[in-house]
């Protein structure tokens, strides 16, 4: 071995390598913990109670007096959902106060099931519209409301869904 600096090398040289000195059994039960790790860690949520997934989304430009339908897949293991959350965020640059950002839908009650489909029709003026009033762009149009939706299922047990987003939604104004 060259070496430039010899105080260095020997230090390097002398030092053994983690894994090459360990005995096999060792190594096996390191490379089990480090896979059970792997394994819980990947195993993470309600442990797998409850997932809620948007399918799809009727439109991403909505007109004004129009509703928006949503259809999620869900799984649910142990009960049947009862209700599903959704939060509004208005994500326009310009702020303004809003209404109604966090709103409850209780689920019809269905026969237990541990794979369905949900479908949440949003009604314009009740669940859409975010700015109480809306920025004027000029004198005969409003700014639109730039909304992310978020959606969380809760079943009987209690047990609540990782949340769900849309992607960007524009709900068209005229005041």
């Amino acid at each position: 071995m060259i070496c430039k600096i010899p105080l260095k090398c020997i230090a390097f040289a002398e030092k053994p390598v983690g894994l090459i000195n360990i005995n096999l059994t060792m190594k096996i039960k390191y490379l089990l913990a480090i896979l059970l790790f792997f394994v819980v860690a990947c195993n993470k949520g309600n442990n797998g109670q409850l997932s809620l997934t948007i399918k799809t989304v009727s439109s991403n430009d909505v007109a004004v007096g129009e509703p928006l339908q949503i259809l999620f897949d869900f799984t649910e293991k142990s009960s049947v959902i009862d209700s599903i959350m959704m939060m509004k965020i208005r994500i326009n640059q310009k702020t303004t106060e809003t209404v109604r950002d966090t709103v409850g839908y209780p689920v019809p009650t269905y026969p237990k099931n541990s794979r369905g489909q949900i479908r949440l029709s949003l009604d314009y003026n009740l669940d859409l519209i975010s700015a109480i009033n809306p920025p004027p762009i000029d004198s005969a149009h409003f700014e639109s409301d730039s909304l992310i939706l978020k959606f969380v299922a809760k079943d009987l047990d209690n047990h609540t869904s990782d949340t769900v987003s849309t992607g960007l939604i524009v709900v068209q104004r005229t005041q």
